[in-house]
């Protein structure tokens, strides 16, 4: 007998187990559907984040593409600019060879000048000397005829004759 009543009590506890360890079983159950539910609206959780940052990406991706083509605007406007200033450049540098050219001129011309003035300086010293020479020997040519009439013309038909 005692061995009879063992078996009850083992079968019984046999079922307690049992009935344990479906109730584990449900309770793991019972979690992993919670754990499934919680991993869905994690999913849409996260694929709801994923669109929204695709739709984030392709915004920036947008401005990104319009700011490329305004920086290429801005690089084309700046060669233009570059182009401009080069020929300013190169216009101011052929102004400033053409400034010193009429410089070299102007200064050839003024050399020149001065030259000229000096000649003609010189040109007019040895006019008025001729001048003050010339007024010199007309003075004295007047002198001697004033002094040839004073002598009467009897004296001078005789110095005449004499070849004074």
């Amino acid at each position: 007998m005692p061995m009879r009543a063992a078996l009850p009590l083992k079968a019984t506890n046999a079922r307690a187990e049992r009935a344990e360890e479906r109730a584990r079983a449900n309770a793991l159950r019972v979690q992993i559907d919670e754990l499934n539910a919680e991993m869905v609206v994690a999913r849409a959780e996260a694929d709801r984040a994923l669109a929204e940052e695709r739709q984030r990406a392709d915004r920036l991706n947008e401005q990104v593409e319009a700011l490329s083509a305004e920086v290429l605007r801005a690089e084309k406007q700046a060669e233009a600019v570059i182009g401009r200033a080069e020929r300013v450049e190169a216009g101011r540098d052929a102004e400033r060879a053409r400034a010193e050219a009429l410089r070299s001129t102007i200064d050839e011309l003024i050399a020149g000048q001065a030259m000229m003035a000096e000649m003609h300086s010189r040109e007019l010293a040895v006019a008025q000397h001729d001048a003050h020479a010339a007024k010199q020997a007309v003075a004295e040519l007047r002198r001697a005829e004033a002094e040839r009439k004073g002598r009467g013309r009897l004296a001078r038909v005789l110095a005449a004759w004499r070849g004074e």
